[in-house]
């Protein structure tokens, strides 16, 4: 039987509960915390999003984004608006307050990267960012 201390699940464990506490140290200073930061960098990456696409990338449950979309809609960093195709579909889209804060937000996830990281050689860095993506893509695009 497998320790778990050798599980590589115990080691994403740490990995998400260490860098969220970085990230909420980080982005305090703009009033988010670190699941509304990621939700703030993922519709700024993509300019409009509709709900079900930010669940869908984060992978989290629908009534937790739509509870974190209601939040930063309410402290202006996003714009919920009726998708026109779909009535029963919501695009979000980023405020200026998401753009004033987004180049911060991704100099934070960079410098938590660079500290989960800081052990590893550049090429290893690489290779388990490809691997850490490759992961999260072929997880993403399985259905429950």
């Amino acid at each position: 039987m497998e320790n778990i201390m050798d599980s590589p699940f115990k080691a994403i464990s740490i990995l998400y509960r260490k860098s969220h506490i970085w990230l909420n140290n980080s982005c305090a200073q703009f009033g988010l915390t670190a699941a509304q930061a990621m939700v703030i960098l993922i519709v700024c990456d993509f300019r409009s999003l509709t709900q079900d696409e930010i669940t869908k990338r984060l992978g989290l449950d629908k009534s937790v984004i739509a509870k974190t979309v209601t939040k930063l809609e309410e402290t202006g960093f996003l714009l919920r608006s009726t998708n026109p195709k779909d009535k029963r579909t919501y695009d979000i889209q980023p405020t200026q307050r998401a753009w004033a804060a987004y180049p911060s937000v991704r100099e934070q996830i960079d410098v938590c990267f660079q500290r989960m990281t800081r052990e590893m050689s550049e090429e290893q860095r690489t290779a388990f960012q490809d691997l850490l993506l490759l992961a999260a893509e072929a997880t993403i695009a399985q259905e429950d």
